[in-house]
């Protein structure tokens, strides 16, 4: 299949409406949400405008023969090119209202000279591939006067951005669009990536790789709450109280020792996602989904194998779990262990 991209549309919307505004829902591969790179607030718009514009290779193309970045095809022209070219008109991505097109213009410019790195995966080893940048980019004005943009994809660029190897999830743009900062974009991506889990456990070094495109970004957990966690659950949350989206994030550092806590980073952190469309699912006489009977069956199970509860115990414990508690539940999980690992090693009688 040959991968042209072309647009004759002109998009314009308000960026901010007061008024509730209609979803904008578009189809984001996983290793778009989980790239590594230092993309700002409008850096993050303009990506996603072409990922909006790319919507029928992805689900047309990428998705059903589920392609991964070593079964891309690319046509004898592209080959010999060794890029793809992307031309799209300025308004298509003018996602500040008209108002500040020479602003526009110098960002794509600048996204350039930005480098990331893209996800791909060998087996069930996740890898990541870094470029010295997503695209290179012209400005310029056509032959009727409109501004038009330019995107030089190199061909590996192309592959490893739209391969499926992290799997694709949805994203309405007009929450992109309220959201107050790159790390509440982020976040609102990095969820809907999350979202089948209902949790995840991540690396601090990961999640600032994910959030400001390097593992070293700050150095101690206080930084890195203060400065793009804590904001970025907040606005999300905001969002949620406003019924424009309909889940929000709570997290928490997981530390195996209390202390100093915030002079060093923890070992994971651990985000759980709260939806309310599944909030009542184990409300009295509601119906329990398929996924929770299984989780609780889990649970019933390491409960009896693994610390010698009573079948009767177990399965009165592991009816009170929902899901937004698995996140919580593994972290407690692993300092129970941790604590009888150490006890069994000194000889130290426990309860």
């Amino acid at each position: 299949m040959s991968i042209k991209f072309k647009s004759d549309s002109t998009l314009s919307a308000e960026p901010f409406p007061s008024a509730p505004a209609e979803k904008d829902i578009i189809t984001l591969l996983g290793v778009q949400g989980l790239s590594h790179n230092d993309y700002s607030i409008v850096e993050l718009k303009v990506m996603l405008q072409l990922i909006k514009h790319a919507q029928k290779v992805i689900v047309n193309y990428v998705i059903p023969k589920r392609v991964s970045h070593n079964g891309f095809y690319f046509t004898s022209e592209q080959l010999a090119a060794g890029h793809t070219i992307v031309e799209i008109k300025l308004s298509e991505l003018d996602i500040t209202g008209g108002k500040h097109c020479a602003q526009l213009r110098q960002v794509i410019i600048l996204m350039s000279g930005k480098p990331i790195e893209l996800p791909f995966k060998v087996g069930n080893q996740t890898g990541y591939r870094r470029f010295d940048c997503l695209f290179q980019s012209e400005v310029y004005k056509n032959r009727q006067g409109r501004w038009m943009a330019k995107f030089i994809f190199g061909n590996n660029q192309l592959r490893f951005f739209y391969s499926f190897s992290k799997g694709a999830s949805k994203i309405d743009l007009n929450v992109v669009q309220k959201c107050k900062s790159a790390s509440s974009i982020k976040l609102y991506l990095l969820s809907n990536c999350w979202a089948m889990k209902g949790y995840t456990m991540i690396k601090p070094e990961n999640l600032m790789a994910l959030m400001h495109g390097r593992k070293d970004y700050y150095a101690s957990w206080s930084e890195l709450e203060r400065k793009t966690i804590r904001f970025a659950c907040k606005d999300l949350k905001r969002l949620y109280n406003h019924h424009i989206i309909d889940f929000y994030l709570t997290y928490q550092a997981f530390f195996r020792e209390e202390g100093e806590k915030k002079h060093h980073l923890p070992e994971h952190i651990t985000f759980t996602l709260h939806d309310r469309r599944t909030s009542g699912e184990t409300a009295e006489g509601g119906e329990v989904s398929s996924e929770l009977r299984g989780q609780r069956s889990k649970l019933k199970l390491r409960l009896q194998c693994n610390y010698d509860v009573s079948e009767r115990k177990a399965e009165q414990l592991s009816g009170y779990l929902r899901l937004d508690m698995i996140g919580d539940l593994e972290d407690f999980f692993q300092r129970k262990d941790y604590y009888i690992a150490n006890c069994r090693r000194s000889n130290k009688k426990m309860n």
